[in-house]
């Protein structure tokens, strides 16, 4: 209502979009009318509410101008051809398969805000660069530390996920033995350690055995994905000759990130595919994607010639990354705890 009455009083200051403006409050006011008696309708309500209330927030921002001879200034917005998220949509959202530094920073990607010293882009709105990812990268190598050192005292486990979702690479001959195929069948595996699942944190594997990696992850990374069922953090690790069959998130407004903690040095065939692009796994480098896009990966291992292509600290030849999920940075506060409302931690 305050709304409306902005645009009818101050028709100047809303002259190019007072139509549009008009037209989605009286869009949510129909909905609210037609819904609010119904619990199961009303959570449809809060979704379309969600949607009329970015659209409005686009209206009112100020239009970037872009070089017209340049089109790599210009960010796709969701949806997008390969992004099928399998539970929640929210339409108009940045939708960039793998975001890049560089790139991201030339194109004004809201995921900027992430990433550490980088100057605000002409337009943007005044929120404070956190750097989220780079804490990542540079608590790397104590975050490692902490997980090998778990894992050489037994004192957390990799738990394997459903085979359903991964297979082996099938690398073998087809003149070899059946016998030697069902025997690399079995080496093949995709499992993990669980910090947070589904919004909801396993505090006696964060106390106990990763209390470093929990403060750096709770202290450092105020955009990870927190109060929402959306949100995972799992340090994830696949065998040698392993694929993770492909597939799509459950949503677009995060995005996730890898940061690989072990990886031999020499792994020709292994990348993670997201949408048309491949990408491969270097010890330190955080690799940001949007998982809502298609997307699969292959570990086909180190070359068992010699040790010197191993990790230099893991002699296990896994690869292992730690998975962060993040709010899509375009998302406000209260879109946060719309979406926390809605999809609740453990839901």
């Amino acid at each position: 209502m305050m709304l409306r009455r902005l645009v009818q009083l101050e028709p100047e200051l809303f002259r190019d979009m007072r139509s549009e403006i008009l037209e989605e409050v009286a869009l949510i006011e129909q909905r609210f009318e037609s819904n609010h008696h119904n619990i199961i309708s009303l959570s449809s309500f809060l979704v379309q509410l969600l949607e009329s209330l970015r659209r409005i927030r686009q209206l009112l921002t100020p239009k970037k101008s872009h070089d017209t001879t340049n089109e790599q200034t210009l960010i796709s917005l969701s949806p997008q051809e390969l992004q099928y998220p399998t539970v929640f949509f929210l339409k108009k959202l940045e939708a960039i398969p793998f975001h890049n530094i560089e790139k991201c920073t030339k194109q004004h990607c809201p995921c900027i805000r992430l990433w550490n010293e980088l100057p605000l882009p002409p337009n943007a709105p005044p929120v404070k660069l956190t750097g989220d990812i780079q804490a990542l990268k540079t608590s790397f190598g104590v975050i490692r530390d902490e997980l090998l050192s778990a894992i050489q005292t037994n004192t957390a486990t990799f738990q394997p996920f459903d085979e359903a979702v991964y297979k082996h690479t099938n690398g073998l001959k087809q003149q070899q033995q059946q016998q030697q195929q069902l025997q690399q069948q079995e080496q093949a595996e995709w499992s993990s350690i669980y910090l947070y699942r589904q919004g909801v944190k396993h505090v006696d594997t964060c106390e106990k055995y990763f209390p470093i990696t929990t403060n750096i992850l709770e202290t450092m990374c105020p955009h990870r994905m927190g109060g929402c069922g959306f949100g995972s953090i799992y340090f994830s690790k696949l065998k040698k000759n392993t694929k993770v069959v492909e597939h799509c998130g459950p949503t677009n407004v995060r995005l996730r990130c890898h940061l690989p903690l072990t990886v031999p040095s020499k792994t020709s065939g292994s990348y993670l595919r997201v949408g048309e692009r491949c990408v491969s796994w270097e010890e330190g480098d955080p690799i940001l994607f949007d998982d809502s896009f298609l997307h699969s990966a292959i570990y086909a291992g180190c070359d068992d010639s010699g040790d010197s292509t191993r990790s230099s600290i893991d002699p296990s030849g896994d690869r292992i990354v730690l998975i962060v999920d993040f709010w899509h940075p375009s998302l406000s506060a209260a879109d946060r705890t719309a979406l926390g409302v809605l999809y609740p931690p453990g839901s």
